[in-house]
């Protein structure tokens, strides 16, 4: 049996976990957000600079909107990449290897499902890192307090490993494979 990152987020028939555990997020996101509305405050601090405090107001319509069109556009564009790079000609896809891989049908669809899987579990890192930077925004709202900074930063270091260990992880997975020919 191999590995969920190397063929793919999901065998054949089965569950995407990425994609299941990122709606799992939005929603108990959402739910958190509906049973905060009424507490929060009308003009919320929206941006908060490198102390914590608020520097930056909006409406909080305005700022949950803003945050499902920012952050829902960036984690459906990366969820939408493996469909987009099924359509591209080769000559815009960056890939490793691209000339091996995109050289048959077979080959290239091994590689979306590899490239595929990588993108699908950076959505899902994406979504989590943008849920707890609303839910401290909201603490931050709610209680009248600074951004919480430290447990910020813990997490978005936590979060750029992540994403560089699936960096190597791609380029490991589109390694020509020994003994193979363009």
């Amino acid at each position: 049996m191999e590995h969920c990152w190397s063929m793919g987020a999901r065998r054949q028939g089965g569950t995407n976990w990425p994609v299941l555990l990122t709606l799992g997020i939005a929603v108990g996101l959402g739910l958190r957000i509906w049973s905060v509305w009424s507490q929060l405050p009308d003009t919320m601090g929206s941006h908060f600079g490198i102390s914590g405090r608020a520097d930056s107001f909006m409406s909080k319509e305005g700022f949950f909107v803003l945050m499902v069109l920012i952050g829902g556009g960036s984690i459906a564009t990366v969820f939408a990449a493996r469909i987009w790079i099924r359509r591209l000609p080769p000559s815009l896809v960056n890939l490793p290897n691209r000339d091996y891989w995109l050289a048959t049908d077979e080959r290239r669809e091994t590689a979306i499902g590899r490239i595929g899987s990588l993108l699908d579990w950076t959505g899902m890192a994406t979504a989590a890192l943008l849920a707890l930077a609303i839910e401290l925004a909201m603490r931050a709202n709610l209680h009248q307090t600074n951004f919480d900074n430290a447990t910020f930063m813990v997490v978005f270091v936590a979060y750029f490993v992540f994403i560089f260990a699936i960096f190597f992880r791609k380029i490991r997975l589109l390694r020509v494979p020994e003994g193979s020919e363009s």
